[in-house]
Parts: C-alpha cells; sequence; structure tokens
C-alpha cells in the first residue's frame, strides 16, 4: 500500500479499488477538504496503539461476539468513545481526525473506528448502511450480532433496527437489504454527503465545493456531481466553471428530468458572463 502520508484520496480510491479502507480514505479527504497539515500517518499510528491496547482486554475472549462485547466496553466506556449528540451537526465529528483526538462522533465515523479496530484485532465485523443511521454487525455462528457505536455498542434486536429504519424513512415498510453490509465505497460517500449536508446547511460554499469535488473523484459515474459542482461554483462567484460543469452534465445527460433546470441555470450564468466582458 502506497505511504498514506505521500498519496492523494483520488490516487487512493483508485490504487484500492474494492477494498479501499473507509479509515485511510476517511483520513485522506479530511487533509483534502479541511486539514491541509494533516498527516495521515500520525493517526493510523494512533489507531495502531489503541489496537494493541485493546488488544490486552479481549485476550479472555475466544468467540466472535464476547470479543466484539469486549471490545465495544472497552472502547466506549474504558476510553470514553462516545456520540456527540448535543451538536451531532458538529462536521468535525465526521473527520476521523478529530474523532480520534475528541473520541466524539455520529454514527458512521464512530464505526468506522469501531471497523479498523474490528479488522486489526480479528474481530468479524461489517458496517451496515441502515437509513439514518449507520451500525455494525458482528458475525457470528448464531447469525450477525447488531451494535451500535453511537450508543456506547448497545446491542440491537432487528426490530430494533426496523424502528431506527422507520423513523428514518417516515415508512412502515422493512426493506431487509438495509441490512446488508455496506461496500467501503459507500461508506466513504455517506461520510461526505454527510459533510456536503453539513456546509449545505451553513451556506459554506467553498467547502461543500471540496467535498463534491471528492465526492465526484469517489463516484466519476455519478453526473448529479457535475450539475452540483456548477451550483456550487455559481453560489461561490466562480461563473465560468459554473457555466462548465453545467454543459458538462447537459451533454451527459440532456434528457434527465431536471435538464431545463439546469439550461435556465446556465443562461443565467452565460447572461452574467456576458455583461462582464
Amino acid at each position: 500500500m502506497t505511504d498514506i502520508d505521500r498519496t492523494t484520496f483520488k490516487a487512493e480510491i483508485r490504487e484500492a479499488g474494492e477494498a479501499l479502507s473507509p479509515l485511510r480514505a476517511g483520513l485522506l479527504f479530511a487533509r483534502g477538504i479541511a486539514y491541509p497539515d494533516l498527516r495521515p500517518s500520525h493517526y493510523l499510528a494512533q489507531l495502531d496503539d489503541l489496537a494493541e491496547a485493546a488488544r490486552r482486554a479481549l485476550t479472555a475472549h475466544t468467540s466472535p461476539l464476547t470479543r466484539s462485547r469486549a471490545l465495544s466496553e472497552w472502547l466506549f466506556q474504558t476510553h470514553g468513545f462516545h456520540g456527540n449528540d448535543p451538536d451531532y451537526y458538529d462536521p468535525r465529528n465526521s473527520y476521523l481526525n478529530e474523532v480520534l483526538e475528541r473520541r466524539i462522533g455520529i454514527p458512521i465515523s464512530l464505526s468506522v473506528i469501531y471497523l479498523a479496530l474490528g479488522e486489526r484485532l480479528g474481530v468479524p465485523v461489517l458496517g451496515v448502511g441502515l437509513p439514518g443511521h449507520f451500525i455494525v454487525a458482528v458475525v457470528g455462528e448464531d447469525g450477525p450480532l447488531y451494535l451500535d457505536p453511537f450508543n456506547a455498542g448497545r446491542a440491537l434486536a432487528v426490530n430494533e433496527c426496523a424502528d431506527i429504519a422507520r423513523r428514518a424513512t417516515g415508512t412502515d415498510e422493512f426493506d431487509p437489504d438495509w441490512l446488508r453490509p455496506a461496500a467501503p465505497r459507500d461508506i466513504v460517500a455517506r461520510m461526505l454527503n454527510n459533510l456536503r449536508g453539513f456546509y449545505l446547511r451553513v451556506e459554506d460554499w467553498p467547502l461543500s465545493l471540496a467535498v463534491v469535488e471528492h465526492l465526484r473523484d469517489l463516484q466519476p459515474e455519478v453526473s448529479e456531481h457535475l450539475r452540483d459542482l456548477g451550483l456550487l461554483h455559481y453560489r461561490n462567484g466562480a461563473l465560468r466553471a459554473a457555466a462548465h460543469y453545467f454543459t458538462y452534465y447537459l451533454a451527459r445527460h440532456p434528457d434527465a428530468e431536471d435538464a431545463d433546470s439546469v439550461r435556465h441555470s446556465r443562461a443565467v450564468v452565460v447572461e452574467h458572463l456576458a455583461r462582464l466582458n
């Protein structure tokens, strides 16, 4: 694997392919978006140290389920990692360097820490992207054990997982596919989408742009990122860049449902540019 301090988010996702590490990717996008002086290797070493300390707490446990419970107790009770309920929308909750330093985060960032520790400690754990609330699943002999890292690793029955999903979606239906393991790229995309939502909420256009640029690197096949880059460049006052991305989006999807709206936005941008010449 490439030295993480010498690579970029884009290069990492290209080299790693489907074996992408959400931990490594999360540290790299943190550097690319908001922490230009961040040394990702420092936080990988910090995670390794946590894993070694946790290993001693797990030595008396042999089954995946008892090891996972011991890891939860060690991480959330002994070492104080916890969910940031009072300030859920603080963007620091989505940056893994901040989560490791502050020991506080949101469901997906705490789950990524748990997943990374589980990988190092031989605990068979997977991420599960429930609507509105990310959790983890430990693979056991009698089926998966669902744990909620945001709430101190509390065990969840399937009906409790269903209740979480129903509250988030506002529907009485429960799709069993919501309990399927999340692919690493989907985990990273969800982390970035959380950040996009945070920055859009406070109208921070430069940081919103940086997030969507990373999403585009991760998901080049998703044309909506081109449209969003056009809108954000327009908001940020970069009219030529906005016109470029609107045109690029329309060239890919001339018959998109929102094509007329995007054409209108492009016309507005072009008119503004004409006034400047």
